[in-house]
């Protein structure tokens, strides 16, 4: 009971330490993993912004590179000298631009020095003057190369501007080149990165040929590539929300980076929102922190389970060894010789024997002197009295074991050189090689029949001894198996250890059945305890009570015999004599009906009913009942014929004795016929009237 409350007190801390590391380690992971990625995001935020950057700038200085290259044509400057423009070849090289290159929208505009658009290489129209434009006329007026994004009348646009100067050097306008946000876009989206190029709503009037015609609400699209399934997911979510987007967001599983354009003055131009699918951002980081903190909690919880194991296990060694000194100390406190044997040699006993053989102090020098207790054996010339000889094959312990129906005595002397006489018991279980011998002392009962004085008395001791020989087996018959079962599930147990094969499920099974059968040895002995505890003189005790104590002695025998016994009453009676010896008396009509219950019928008709009502106690069997021509020799001395029932020789003239010479009360022995359960019965109905 100990050791199982131990492992559930165990296993319930395992299981609250358990508990507590997997939440405190989901939280921590959990905390973790949101500081990790929104470390994660803002860096690819930043990267993304920083990509941008660098595209727009490499973008620039290009289309800077294209407007002085271009600038340097000296057929540039007849055309602007004459007025002709029809002379140039710009819309070739824009389109060979578009064909080797990833530039596919690269705009060529001349403008004279009066801010006048003379030529435009994606359109007809010129003539328009350009002044209102900031960026332009400040080339114009200082006469300097420069770029700027800025929004015109066609689109959002990186421009680079250089001036025109004659042979003579004498400034005749600017040449500009134009660039749009499309090759950006493109190669961002190699990147992963879906984006769209926003154009503040403030420039809705300026935009007089928007290129794309792509608006949402006031605010104009400028990359003609942009993605439809993005630009109909912010027009339905609003697009406010997403331009006034401080660094990023994480939305409908894409993080949104959102770059904010402005001029050379500060002046926010256009927004640039930035997709990237939660999928393409790597989060390898994440996912392997996460596995390094689950294998250690992993690992703390396996330490901590084994750590568990290995005390459990401790504790069940020193259970299993108290438990074994508890079965010792039992066997010492019997005031008879136990000797556990092979018929051979001796194995074990208890601490009489050596009391018995002051010679030696224990078994080690008791089996040196010895070997076998039959060594000790005196030949007295009396078949009754066992010898150290073979019996037709069989050692002196087998031959005892195979008659349990003879009464066997040996003789031994003791330190004293005093014969003294022992009546000899053996039992043994199924599963077990060796055999338990029990010598009860009987020198003075033997004196008292040699002097053939107080014949009565004698008989009631013997009986008495017999009773506590039985006593002895059922002690012996109900330890065996689960003492048996300990030592192989322990000795299994122990090999798998050593050979680190004991699965954890194994291992608690194991355990399981041991506490199952400690808890059998514990209850056997509290049973033997309480039922032959000492009371040497009269009492006053309850009969009810003292039947039911009576009845938890005989608990394992009915489990093991399928026997049904039920108890029924009324009011309880106190008595006032002996209760050893009450007890001893009920026993022996107990067993008396065990004994003819097993012999007599199949397992599912064995029945003993027990009635105690108006002060008359019956005990009923469903044995067949006794054979009416011995039934009224059953309770005189000697009557050692087992028929039936009622064969326990001595038994039932001792439970005459008690009841009606000693007490003064009635008893009444009959057979007799019930129905239970629809069935028909027949057995033995013993009756004890205490009016």
């Amino acid at each position: 009971m100990k050791i199982k409350k131990n492992i559930f007190i165990m296993i319930l801390l395992f299981l609250v330490i358990a508990f507590f590391i997997s939440l405190g380690s989901y939280f921590f992971i959990l905390n973790k993993q949101t500081k990790l990625l929104d470390s994660l995001y803002f860096s690819t935020h930043e990267n993304i912004t920083k990509t941008t950057q660098n595209l727009i700038k490499d973008k620039q200085n290009t289309t800077l590179a294209i407007a002085l290259a271009l600038a340097k044509d000296d057929n540039l400057y007849e055309c602007m000298k004459n007025e002709n423009y029809e002379k140039l070849n710009y819309k070739n090289i824009v389109e060979e631009i578009k064909n080797y290159s990833k530039y596919k929208n690269v705009w060529i505009q001349i403008v004279d020095k009066n801010g006048n658009s003379v030529y435009r290489s994606w359109t007809d129209k010129k003539g328009d003057n350009l002044l209102f434009r900031k960026d332009l006329k400040n080339t114009l007026t200082n006469q300097n190369i420069s770029t700027s994004i800025s929004v015109a009348l066609f689109s959002l646009t990186l421009k680079a501007r250089t001036p025109i100067y004659d042979k003579e050097n004498n400034f005749q306008g600017a040449l500009e080149i134009i660039t749009h946000f499309n090759s950006i876009t493109n190669d961002l989206k190699e990147n992963n990165i879906d984006s769209l190029v926003i154009t503040d709503k403030k420039f809705k009037n300026t935009l007089k040929f928007p290129y794309t015609n792509i608006f949402i609400d006031d605010y104009y699209i400028a990359n003609a590539n942009a993605n439809i399934d993005l630009l109909n997911y912010i027009r339905k979510n609003k697009i406010d929300r997403y331009i006034n987007i401080p660094n990023y967001i994480i939305e409908n599983n894409y993080l949104i980076s959102n770059y904010i354009l402005y001029d050379k003055n500060g002046e926010k131009l256009a927004y640039i929102l930035n997709f990237i699918d939660l999928k393409n951002i790597d989060t390898q980081i994440i996912k392997s922190f996460k596995v390094q903190i689950i294998m250690i909690c992993v690992i703390a919880l396996i330490i901590i389970f084994f750590s568990f194991l290995i005390y459990l296990y401790s504790t069940y060694l020193k259970e299993l060894k108290h438990q074994e000194n508890k079965k010792q100390s039992i066997l010492d406190s019997q005031s008879s010789i136990i000797v556990i044997t092979n018929g051979k040699e001796i194995i074990d006993a208890n601490k009489k024997l050596f009391e018995f053989f002051t010679t030696v102090s224990n078994l080690v020098e008791f089996k040196n002197k010895y070997k076998c207790i039959c060594s000790a054996f005196l030949d007295l010339k009396d078949e009754m009295y066992i010898l150290e000889k073979d019996y037709g094959e069989k050692n002196w312990a087998e031959y005892i074991l195979e008659n349990k129906n003879k009464n066997f005595r040996v003789a031994m002397k003791n330190s004293f050189d005093e014969i003294r006489h022992f009546s000899l018991n053996a039992s043994k279980l199924d599963s077990e090689n060796y055999i338990i011998a029990t010598f009860t002392d009987i020198t003075k009962e033997i004196e008292e029949v040699e002097k053939d004085k107080e014949k009565d008395r004698l008989l009631y001791q013997q009986s008495k001894i017999a009773a506590i020989a039985d006593i002895l087996k059922n002690i012996a018959h109900q330890w065996r198996q689960p003492l048996s079962v300990i030592s192989t599930i322990t000795s299994g147990m122990k090999l798998k250890k050593e050979l680190d094969n004991l699965p954890n499920d194994e291992f608690y099974n194991s355990c399981e059945v041991i506490i199952d059968n400690t808890q059998k040895l514990s209850n056997t002995i509290e049973n033997f305890t309480n039922f032959f505890s000492k009371d040497e003189v009269a009492s006053n005790f309850s009969i009810i009570e003292t039947v039911k104590n009576t009845l938890a002695f005989f608990d394992s025998i009915f489990e093991k015999n399928n026997i049904k016994c039920s108890f029924n009453y009324d009011t309880d009676f106190i008595l006032t004599c002996n209760r050893n010896e009450f007890s001893e008396a009920i026993l022996n009509i107990l067993d008396n009906s065990v004994y003819a219950l097993i012999e007599n019928k199949k397992e599912e008709d064995r029945f003993i009913f027990i009635d105690f009502k108006d002060k008359v106690l019956q005990i009923k069997d469903s044995a067949n009942g006794i054979d009416e021509q011995i039934i009224a020799k059953i309770v005189e001395p000697y009557f050692t014929t087992k028929h039936q029932s009622f064969g326990v020789g001595l038994g039932l003239f001792v439970v005459h004795e008690f009841f009606v010479k000693n007490l003064g009360y009635k008893i009444d022995i009959k057979n007799v016929t019930f129905e239970h359960e629809n069935k028909k019965y027949s057995g033995t109905n013993f009756i004890i009237n205490f009016n």
